[in-house]
């Protein structure tokens, strides 16, 4: 096979070339993530076809009812649709034939502590059955250390051709969180870009200098960018555990976490995290197993992950050991109202959140649970006897006990006239977040992780 190598000017000319659409992006996985990445390739004058299996999410981008609720995300795919620069599709291997950049962001799914690639194996044989002579190939999942040098072979095997020469490769692990993904990818942090060869290196430099307005950060290796990402989630993982762990202590102690994370927060050194009742989404609770994986293949111990996921896992189960000495149980069946089913504050993202461990802990104790989320009005993973609404008068009517799960905004408010309004007297409230003002709550008790019990 006769190779062709791209010249130095082609490369220059990368960023006109996209956005007049003599390449044209297509981008595989439309959730969350492929959304963001979309919607900034767009925002940036490029053509983009964009690829999901799921048909209803297709049909949302072709028929302009976005649904997503990431923030500029809705406008600028209305905008492209309208102007013909942006069309939806089942059809991994169309979008792979008509499309030069191919950027792959479907989700990496576990089982068992184990990474599951089937997702990515997937889409890049499907990719690699139409794969072009000097396509570019930009993978963004988060995933275990070594993955995109097996992906390379298996390019490599299927195709004949040879990365850096014939194809480019770039692996540039997302960054970005849920209600602020866009803005984090255009201004936020810079990009981690890392690439096989010196070529694949200019071209991610030069392509990512079009969406972003920071530096990108050029690792050495894929295996180094692809460790930088995991690490930043063990990072924040290891560091929720402590605080979890000194939380309960300061519990005993009769100690406030607060108090005291405020003062070691005031070193530049110190940046303790926050205690809560759980840690959730589909990152930090996922990475430390990608690397205790790898770490296993490799016989090293990585105890203090593994400690640290152990910890925070049993938060909710902590926190209702708590609330049940509060309740005093008697033979009267106990009602319990939960406030946040999203893993995170103010925005409609419920994977792995902890309020699902929290109700399942309730349940065993025989509370009756009510969940209240200003996003969502049902869930298909809760049991059938626990009531979801955006109603936090119904939520909260006759409980015993208002347990805070989530950060939401509309929460930090929330005091005692309100709660003996529209529940009872006696009801008392649980803080898994640290976000309500205990000056607040005179008339009613109020428990707070980190503090002990008045």
């Amino acid at each position: 096979m006769d190779r062709y190598f791209v010249k130095t000017e082609e490369i220059e000319d990368l960023p006109k070339d996209i956005r007049t659409g003599k390449k044209i992006i297509s981008v595989y996985g439309i959730g969350f993530v492929g959304t963001a990445i979309t919607s900034v390739w767009l925002r940036a004058g490029a053509t983009v076809i964009a690829v999901d299996k799921n048909n209803k999410i297709v049909n949302s981008i072709n028929d302009k009812k976005i649904a997503n609720t990431e923030p500029k995300a809705k406008e600028a795919f209305i905008e492209a649709v309208n102007n013909k620069k942006l069309f939806g599709t089942r059809n991994i291997k169309l979008a792979a034939k008509k499309s030069q950049i191919k950027i792959v962001s479907v989700p990496v799914g576990i089982k068992n502590h184990i990474a599951d690639l089937s997702n990515v194996y997937s889409v890049i044989d499907d990719i690699t059955i139409n794969l072009n002579r000097n396509d570019i190939i930009i993978m963004t999942p988060t995933v275990p250390i070594g993955t995109s040098n097996q992906l390379i072979k298996r390019m490599e095997s299927k195709t004949k051709m040879k990365v850096n020469e014939d194809f480019f490769y770039i692996y540039s692990p997302e960054r970005i969180a849920i209600g602020q993904a866009i803005a984090d990818i255009e201004n936020n942090y810079p990009a981690i870009i890392s690439g096989v060869g010196k070529k694949s290196l200019k071209i991610a430099k030069k392509i990512f200098g079009m969406i972003s307005s920071k530096n990108p950060i050029v690792m050495t290796s894929t295996k180094a960018a692809e460790a930088e990402k995991l690490i930043e989630g063990l990072y924040r993982d290891v560091n929720i555990a402590l605080v979890n762990q000194i939380a309960i202590l300061c519990e005993k102690e009769g100690i406030d976490i607060w108090e005291i994370r405020n003062a070691a927060n005031s070193q530049p050194f110190s940046n303790l995290h926050k205690a809560g009742i759980g840690v959730g989404g589909y990152c930090i609770p996922i990475y430390p197993h990608l690397l205790l994986q790898t770490a296993k293949n490799r016989g090293i111990n990585l105890n203090l992950a593994s400690i640290s996921r152990e910890i925070n896992e049993a938060m909710p189960a902590h926190c209702v050991n708590r609330i049940l000495k509060e309740l005093k149980q008697t033979n009267k069946k106990k009602k319990a109202a939960i406030l946040g089913l999203a893993f995170r504050g103010d925005i409609p993202d419920k994977r792995l959140s902890p309020t699902y461990d929290l109700v399942n802990e309730l349940l065993a104790n025989d509370i009756k649970v009510t969940v209240h989320d200003p996003f969502f009005d049902n869930d298909s993973l809760l049991p059938k006897s626990v009531k979801v609404t955006k109603n936090l008068k119904k939520a909260i009517r006759n409980v015993d006990i208002i347990i805070v799960a989530t950060n939401h905004n509309q929460y930090n408010k929330l005091n005692d006239e309100f709660v003996v309004k529209n529940s009872k007297a006696k009801t008392i409230v649980f803080d898994g977040r640290g976000i309500l003002n205990r000056k607040n709550f005179t008339k009613i008790k109020l428990i707070t992780i980190g503090q002990k019990n008045d």
